[in-house]
Formats: structure tokens, C-alpha cells, sequence
């Protein structure tokens, strides 16, 4: 299914965490519907942070080079979304210091924002169009809301960690005409490998989504169209110096199953995009920063097309966390 770097399809989550007691940041995200790729690039999600209530905010500038004019939506008319898009996620990440079966327990939520940006005529003005034509929308709009009722990170020794997660979405962003919150159920697991020991952090994170069936009752653009199962990874190789850290960076994804409903196959395909690019992060003590810029180098159903840049930021930080246990003093 063509997507619009499947921001239309949801929004974006991640949180960095400082404070480790590794030589690595320990870092925790949440999701999406369906997951925005490279969203998780800089995480290593195999490990999860001390325990705490954590945030943060990251942002996501979509296709904003070498993406002018590129659109999703009704090839006939109707709503379209435009290339560049911005993005941004707030997230929630508890980690309460339980362990269940050797390993450390968390659970988050996340929301979600994207401006939807879309048009009822066909040709569409322009991206970011001041054109009346433009009627449908341009505001930032909520989406679907990302549940995270359970991770689990094993410690294996030797600085390499392993986690296993499972995530929801239900149909909860808003629900106008116009906007491409999907109207149906995504479920998700998700599996981490991490290595944080002698300055490098290296991560991949891998998730699969599973979609239930549309109702086509609301709201999105081709609302109809079940979208197809999914398999995302994201892929980091950073070195840490002082409080620097800097690396290549990459991410896939590929739609696995054949999307369904009305319209297809003429407005159905799978689709499979590869990008790669660096990140730069530092940290600045309470609060840790990341910026990483990726490239399309290939992809099929995907309006971006090769050579479209996207550039991300993230801050991170912990709200809370627990007291230190008091020594204990002997009365004399």
C-alpha cells in the first residue's frame, strides 16, 4: 500500500534516557500504527534504563529533500497528505523495578502528532498550500495512541542484552474526514538485541505488525484498505567519546502480506523501503540529545522514492525516580 513514509498511517515515538550505568545511554520507546520507520534508530532496546518514570520528545522531518509534490491519497481525487511532513511523539516509560522470569519488567504509552496537510482537488495546490483549494485540513492532528503493556529485558553478561515487547494501537486519534488514522486494530511484538559495553552502542530493534480488519466507516484517506502485516528494523552502530556519541545508521522495512478491501489491487501494492545515514548525540547530563539524517536508497510503493532525506531529533529525559535506600546506622 502506498504509504507517505507511513507517517499518514500514524505518528512517531522514542524517548532517550540518560543516566546508565553502562559506558551506553539505556534507552526505551514506545510504537506506532503503522510503525514510522527509523523511528527507533539510537535505541537500544534490548536494555532498559534504571528504574523511573522517563520522557522526552522527538520530532521527525519527513522527506524533506527530494520529496516536492509527493503525495498519498485517491489517485481520482479526494484527500491527499504532502511530502515534507512533520511528526512528533510524547512518550511515557515506567520502569518500576520489577523482575519477571530474570528479567527487568516496563510498560509505556506514547501519543502521537502529525500535520495533516491535504487537499479535495485533483492536481493538489503544493505542499503546505495556502490555496482555498486546501479546505480539508493543515492542522496537526492526534494519532492513534500506542499501548506498551509489557517489556522484558534480559541482561546476558558481557555488555549484550535481549528484550522481548508486545504493543497495541487501537482506533482513538482523531477521526475526521480527511485524516489517515487507520480505523482498525494493530498488534505488535517486537524483539531487541543490544550491545553496550567499551564506548559502542549497538542496537537493532525488529517489530512486526499485524492488522485487524477495516470497518471503513472512518475517516481515513481509501478507509476501506486494510493494510498489509509488516516487518520494520532499525539499525544503529554508534561510538561514545566524552559525552559524544556518533555512527552509521539504517533501517528496512517490508509489507509481508497483501493488502485488502475495496480498491484493491489498483490502489494496493506491497511496499519495501531501505535507508541509510549517521547520528550525532550528546549528553548533556540530565537531558541527552540525538539528531540522525537518513537517505532512501531503495524503494517500491513508497511516494519518497530513492534519495529522499529525512531528518530526526530527540530529547530525553527522567521525570522520577526512586529514593536510595537509607544506610542503616546501629545505636550505640
Amino acid at each position: 500500500m502506498t504509504r507517505m513514509r507511513n507517517i499518514v498511517l500514524g505518528g512517531i515515538a522514542a524517548l532517550a534516557i540518560g543516566g546508565a550505568a553502562t559506558s551506553a545511554l539505556a534507552e526505551e520507546t514506545g510504537t506506532f500504527q503503522n510503525r514510522l520507520n527509523g523511528a527507533t534508530i539510537g535505541l537500544p532496546l534490548g536494555a532498559l534504563p534504571p528504574a523511573g518514570l522517563y520522557t522526552g520528545l522527538e520530532t521527525a522531518y519527513l522527506g524533506m529533500v527530494g520529496t516536492s509534490g509527493s503525495s498519498i491519497g485517491n489517485a481520482a481525487g479526494g484527500a491527499r497528505l504532502f511530502l515534507p511532513a512533520i511528526a512528533q511523539a510524547v512518550p511515557l516509560l515506567y520502569v518500576p523495578g520489577w523482575n519477571f522470569l530474570g528479567a527487568t519488567y516496563a510498560m509505556s504509552v506514547v501519543q502521537a502528532f502529525y500535520n495533516a496537510e491535504n487537499c479535495g482537488v485533483t492536481p493538489c495546490p503544493g505542499p503546505f498550500s495556502t490555496s482555498n483549494n486546501a479546505a480539508l485540513g493543515g492542522n496537526f492532528v492526534t494519532a492513534n495512541t500506542t499501548w506498551n503493556p509489557i517489556t522484558l529485558s534480559w541482561n546476558l553478561g558481557g555488555g549484550w542484552f535481549v528484550s522481548g515487547a508486545f504493543n497495541f494501537m487501537g482506533p482513538d486519534g482523531t477521526r475526521i474526514t480527511g485524516t489517515t488514522n487507520p480505523d482498525y486494530w494493530t498488534f505488535e511484538p517486537a524483539f531487541a538485541i543490544a550491545y553496550l559495553a567499551n564506548n559502542w552502542v549497538l542496537a537493532a530493534n525488529f517489530f512486526y505488525d499485524i492488522n485487524t480488519k477495516s470497518t471503513g466507516l472512518c475517516c481515513a484517506v481509501n478507509s476501506t484498505i486494510t493494510g498489509g502485516n509488516a516487518l520494520y528494523g532499525d539499525l544503529t552502530a554508534a561510538y561514545k567519546f566524552g559525552k559524544w556519541e556518533v555512527g552509521p545508521v539504517g533501517y528496512f522495512e517490508v509489507q509481508t502480506t497483501s493488502d485488502t478491501g475495496t480498491g484493491c489491487p489498483a490502489l494496493c501494492g506491497n511496499y519495501s523501503t531501505v535507508a541509510l545515514g549517521g547520528l550525532v548525540g550528546y549528553n548533556f547530563g540530565p537531558v541527552d540529545l540525538q539528531v540522525w539524517v537518513t537517505a532512501q536508497v531503495e524503494g517500491q510503493n513508497t511516494p519518497a522514492g530513492a534519495g529522499a532525506i529525512d531528518i530526526w531529533t530527540r530529547l530525553g529525559f527522567r521525570l522520577w525516580a526512586p529514593e536510595a535506600p537509607k544506610p542503616l546506622v546501629a545505636k550505640n
